[in-house]
């Protein structure tokens, strides 16, 4: 026999979850099932991003140790811990940074330098692919995910201007030859323009899934209750 519908317009949505009812125990169950699955994938992407973060700390020398500084590293890290302690913003946070700054700015190093390698292809590639396989579980991103995201750049930003070397250049935060130097004369010019343009990519960014996950949230919420109608009709 089929599950009957409450009094109120619909199932009301369990926050968190895209496919759970709060009525209906074919529905939960079946949307806790798909939460665990996407939970379980995204830990298997997380275990190995933690093993690609491991093979390039232990694959570099003492030297380069100052390139961890890259705010590539800090935002891997946020994905990892958001996983695994299932945080919603630690997540948002990676993903949005990832989106929004650390693919592309990687995707235009390579093509200026050609130079690839496998631990900063999965670096730069898994974090983004655990994190939207987490999130496709999520009705929506916290509010203010993005402000955590550019902070993942600026914090990094600011403690590689103090502590690392000019020639290393780790988050630009000191460019030797800095570009468009007619343009903008002056470093305070030039990172001014690349906070704001940061913050700007980072906002597109969360814009954009945001708009994602509540559109298909609502198309979900619109389709239970002819779902509904049509198991009662069946019963």
């Amino acid at each position: 026999m089929g599950w009957q519908q409450t009094e109120d317009e619909g199932c009301p949505r369990v926050p968190g979850v895209i496919s759970v009812t709060a009525c209906g125990t074919q529905d939960h169950d079946h949307g806790t099932m798909m939460k665990r699955r996407q939970l379980i994938g995204s830990r298997v992407l997380a275990l190995l991003l933690v093993g690609s973060l491991a093979a390039d700390v232990l694959l570099k020398d003492v030297g380069d140790m100052q390139q961890l500084m890259w705010a590539c590293y800090w935002a891997s890290a946020c994905v990892v811990a958001g996983v695994f302690f299932r945080s919603d913003a630690l997540v948002s946070w990676g993903v949005i940074f990832f989106a929004g700054l650390g693919l592309p700015a990687w995707l235009v190093g390579v093509a200026i330098y050609r130079d690839v390698q496998l631990t900063s292809v999965l670096m730069h590639t898994v974090p983004l692919l655990a994190g939207l396989y987490y999130m496709s579980g999520m009705t929506a991103m916290p509010r203010y995910s993005y402000v955590g995201a550019w902070l993942l750049y600026v914090v990094p930003f600011g403690l590689s201007w103090r502590f690392c070397s000019a020639e290393a250049m780790i988050n630009l935060s000191h460019w030797v030859q800095r570009p468009l130097r007619h343009t903008l004369p002056s470093n305070a010019a030039f990172y001014s323009v690349l906070l704001v343009l940061s913050a700007v990519m980072v906002l597109a960014a969360y814009a954009a899934m945001q708009y994602v996950l509540l559109r298909r949230s609502d198309l979900t919420a619109a389709a239970l209750p002819a779902a509904a109608e049509a198991d009662v009709r069946r019963s």
